[in-house]
């Protein structure tokens, strides 16, 4: 999963591309009007809101710039330090907890807090913005291709029939 942070008053973008289960938390998939009842990070924002907490903001602190050129295959996973700051009911004091980023973007989406980008990052992995952010960052990426395979095959009396392609 492709997520790009754009710095608008410095016309920069920040590509960050997501492995496996840490773009879960963000996924809408097409048909967002289901009952769908949100991702563990929105039933989470929830269940901190009526806790008294508040999340006030992601800071990325350190990317790998892996991160960055593209989807990974593999289980190796680029280094990221990410933190959640937030308050507690009766507390004036802000706490930070270090998560996997993923998970702190889908926070930050779920309950509207600001995502924060170390000022040399920015200056080291961003890259300026040519209007169609995502057209910008997939355009020399090879994207996966839909699976063709048993997935494609139906089975229709004693044969197996394979569908058209779509």
């Amino acid at each position: 999963m492709l997520v790009v942070l754009a710095d608008d008053s410095g016309g920069r973008a920040l590509p960050v591309w997501l492995n496996g289960p840490e773009g879960h938390g963000l996924f809408r998939g097409r048909d967002d009007d289901h009952a769908y009842p949100g991702s563990a990070e929105e039933i989470t924002a929830g269940l901190l809101r009526a806790a008294g907490v508040t999340v006030t903001g992601v800071d990325i602190d350190e990317l790998d710039p892996a991160l960055t050129t593209g989807p990974r295959r593999g289980r190796a996973t680029p280094h990221a330090t990410t933190r959640i700051e937030f308050t507690t009911a009766g507390t004036v004091e802000p706490r930070q907890m270090t998560v996997r980023i993923g998970y702190a973007l889908a926070m930050a989406a779920a309950t509207g807090a600001p995502i924060r980008v170390a000022d040399q990052l920015m200056d080291q992995l961003a890259v300026p913005v040519q209007g169609d952010l995502v057209g910008q960052f997939t355009r020399d990426v090879p994207l996966p291709r839909r699976r063709r395979g048993l997935s494609r095959l139906v089975r229709r009396g004693p044969h197996w029939v394979r569908q058209p392609a779509r």
